[in-house]
């Protein structure tokens, strides 16, 4: 089995883990691997070209774990599973946090409670969003890809002005930041996304 071939197949099963994830967030797919993949510093170069964030860019796509990326549409596969698996250590993050607010004796802001509330039902949504993308770009033609980037983003916008309208505690300021990753990390993806379909 050759390394494009295994990279697919790997996919596949992350693909399949990923939707046992959307029940339980807590899961990190790839987070005990150990092997890691080689990016093409071509494929590097010109997925990255138009990216505002090249740095951010470059070390998403070298931190690929798993098999080696060879073109571009491989390259966004390791963009979006970047941004997949900060989408749901994000979720993770929330629904520890309403967890600790639910178990104390005295909610101390509702307010709070109800941003964190807001937020998760926004992730529930981004982890599927971003799942969806990443199984569209799997089959022919792709162009569901880009649609399922752009409403995760615009998703968790609606988290972060849920988050802008409510009282900025520690807690929310640290799933703001979170969010604000999650974001980035799509807004790579899709960059990603668009180099490889201009060249499809």
């Amino acid at each position: 089995m050759g390394p494009s071939t295994s990279f697919f197949v790997f996919f596949a099963l992350l693909l399949a883990v990923g939707s046992y994830a959307r029940l339980h967030p807590v899961v990190h797919p790839i987070e005990n691997q150990t092997q890691i993949g080689l990016v093409s510093p071509d494929v590097i170069a010109k997925a990255c070209e138009p990216s505002l964030e090249k740095a951010f860019c470059i070390s998403v796509l070298k931190s690929q774990l798993i098999s080696d990326v060879k073109n571009l549409k491989q390259a966004t596969f390791v963009a979006l599973q970047a941004a997949w698996r900060e989408a749901v250590a994000t979720a993770e993050l929330i629904k520890i946090t309403r967890q600790r607010e639910e178990e104390k004796d005295v909610v101390e802001d509702t307010i709070e409670e109800e941003t964190l509330a807001d937020c998760s039902q926004s992730y529930s949504s981004i982890v599927d969003m971003l799942a969806d993308a990443s199984s569209a770009l799997s089959t022919e033609p792709a162009s569901d890809v880009r649609v399922q980037i752009q409403a995760a983003m615009t998703t968790a916008e609606t988290c972060a002005a849920s988050i802008n309208a409510g009282k900025k505690t520690r807690q929310v300021e640290e799933v703001a930041k979170r969010n604000e990753n999650v974001i980035k990390f799509c807004s790579n993806a899709l960059s990603v996304y668009n180099v490889y379909s201009k060249g499809h």
